[in-house]
């Protein structure tokens, strides 16, 4: 066994900033394509709510972009930076505006009618409503992103987790309890059909007082208290969110000239909402920029023998071969090398297929690797756990990596809990264990919902993750959209 500390990955901004902390980088240099022609410089919103909660939530981003947010109270600074504001000339180089024009109030009769039914209409009621007046708005303005002001009387329906440590592989009583509707998947599922993505903004987000706190309802351990993120950070987070959503690119990984162009991929599974043991195979494809494209492949079916999806052959080679495609016909170049995420282990067949695919492709490199949770943990003398970049190498094919743990620039461990590392399982691999552990800390940085750089899952499966529950909600013939924009 071996152990050794992998240096905190940086990432690239405007101007050719770099820095660790994502915050710092954008305060510093802007967002990576802040000087390119494309880039999002004045975001158009579209909101849909309660006269009450767009009011809200309107103000407080006004509030927000104009003169920013000052930092929490705390020794921890770098932890919790000040938010600078939103506008032409800030360091996000964009703005943000609406009209009345672009604004849909919905009754608060029609959501008290609602709220009274079962969970279940209520959910496809809720759905049904938001949905139609986005695409009221689409039909009259430009819009770029879609704010759905959720009011309180209705945040029961809403039962999103933040991320936690837990594995993307769920087990039978949590696969069950996913089986229950969902207003935040299936309205997003929904608004496939639309031309933007939607951002769905909480009372809390914005500062209301709700009644009933931000207690959450976890189906699986029950009724919980979580706590509620700073201002600053909470705006720095949404505001960051649009910019990627309205098509904006605020940093990427670090690369050299001489670099390889890397394609990441996460392959993952979904249950459909009938709950029987049929999956449905996802690819979720991205660059060094966090450009997210998302490929639907072909059905599994669970055996006695092993409850571990894995896909036939030709299945596998089609996925891997569609996701390059998609990725040619996005960047328009092909990659030289492909790197392989999978939340489940490699089956023999499903194996040969990927690597079949990728050297059709004429694609020389590439590295599969099998990303899960691992149960060993390593403790270190006083109060703080490991570092994250701690690596544990405990023989040439598996290792243990602390995506999460304390960081130096921090000066603590930003997590609630133990943090659980994960356990890479090398299926094919060229590259050495620290450039592919040092990727996987890297692409932990590209969630776009979060500007706190120590998140758990690399991107490929952060995303496999999110995209699973949302495309559940989608009918195997109906078309996806294929930006990850949509589904985060």
């Amino acid at each position: 066994m071996k152990i050794s500390y992998l240096s905190e990955p940086e990432l690239e901004f405007g101007a050719g900033e770099r820095h660790i902390d994502i915050r710092y980088g954008l305060m510093q240099g802007g967002p990576l394509d802040k000087d390119n022609d494309n880039a999002p410089k004045l975001i158009r919103l579209g909101v849909v709510g309660t006269a009450e909660t767009i009011d809200g939530v309107l103000k407080w981003l006004d509030q927000c972009a104009r003169v920013g947010v000052i930092a929490k109270k705390s020794r921890l600074s770098n932890l919790f930076p000040a938010f600078p504001g939103y506008a032409r000339g800030g360091c996000f180089e964009s703005a943000i505006t609406w009209s009345d024009q672009t604004r849909r109030a919905i009754p608060s009769g029609r959501i008290e009618t609602i709220a009274k039914q079962s969970e279940y209409s209520a959910i496809a009621d809720a759905t049904d409503l938001f949905f139609d007046e986005m695409r009221a708005l689409e039909e009259v303005a430009r819009i770029d992103v879609f704010i759905v002001a959720l009011p309180e009387i209705l945040l029961h329906l809403d039962s999103e987790e933040e991320e936690d440590e837990e594995s993307t592989e769920v087990d039978e009583q949590a696969t069950r309890a996913e089986m229950r509707l969902n207003f935040r998947r299936m309205l997003k599922a929904k608004s496939m059909k639309l031309k933007a993505p939607i951002q769905i903004v909480l009372p809390a987000t914005y500062g209301a007082k709700v009644k009933r706190g931000v207690r959450k309802e976890n189906p699986l351990r029950g009724e919980e208290k979580r706590a509620l993120q700073d201002e600053a950070t909470r705006a720095w987070n949404l505001f960051t969110a649009l910019y990627y959503k309205a098509g904006g690119i605020p940093w990427r990984i670090t690369r050299q000239s001489a670099d390889l162009q890397n394609c990441f991929i996460g392959v993952s599974f979904y249950q459909n909402m009938a709950a029987d043991t049929l999956k449905t195979s996802i690819a979720q494809v991205f660059n060094e920029r966090g450009e997210g494209i998302i490929v639907r492949g072909a059905p599994v079916t669970l055996t006695k023998k092993d409850r571990q999806p894995h896909l036939a052959r030709d299945d596998a080679a089609q996925l891997i071969t569609s996701s390059i495609k998609a990725f040619r016909d996005f960047h328009r170049h092909s990659p030289a090398r492909v790197v392989l995420h999978k939340s489940s282990s490699y089956g023999t067949d499903e194996l040969e297929g990927f690597k079949e695919a990728i050297s059709t492709a004429n694609v020389e490199l590439s590295d599969l690797l099998w990303i899960d949770r691992s149960r060993t943990r390593l403790f270190r003398d006083g109060i703080y756990p490991p570092l994250r970049g701690t690596l544990l190498t405990l023989d040439e094919h598996e290792h243990i990596l602390y995506t999460r743990g304390s960081v130096d620039f921090f000066g603590t461990y930003p997590g609630l809990y133990v943090p659980a590392p994960k356990w890479l399982r090398l299926a094919k691999t060229e590259q050495p264990i620290d450039i592919l552990a040092s990727e996987i800390l890297a692409l932990t940085k590209l969630n776009w919902n979060k500007t706190q750089f120590d998140g758990s899952e690399p991107i490929t499966l952060h995303a496999a993750r999110h995209v699973g529950e949302i495309l559940k909600y989608v009918p195997d013939g109906d078309s996806i959209k294929p930006r990850y924009s949509f589904y985060m």
